[in-house]
């Protein structure tokens, strides 16, 4: 029984990448878009408020609702 679960979910993958070949062949497929751009007013004011103020990420995070993991990164590509 197992097997045969272990045999159908390798069929529909190999389905999803032949899907997911055949749109990025098209354009079409564009992968997961990100949450946080930079036309993203709260990450943008908590940019401002790290190189404009002493308060700590998490205090930033909790006045601007951005993730933490997400300012350090974004904070990362401005270096």
């Amino acid at each position: 029984m197992a097997a045969f679960s272990e045999l159908d979910r390798e069929m529909i993958k190999e389905k999803q990448r032949a899907g997911i070949k055949l749109a990025k062949q098209k354009g079409v497929y564009r992968g997961r878009l990100k949450k946080y751009t930079d036309k993203h007013p709260g990450m943008n004011h908590a940019i401002g408020l790290r190189k404009h103020t002493n308060k700590t990420v998490k205090e930033i995070c909790q006045i601007t609702a951005v993730s933490q993991a997400a300012l350090y990164r974004r904070l990362k590509e401005l270096e």
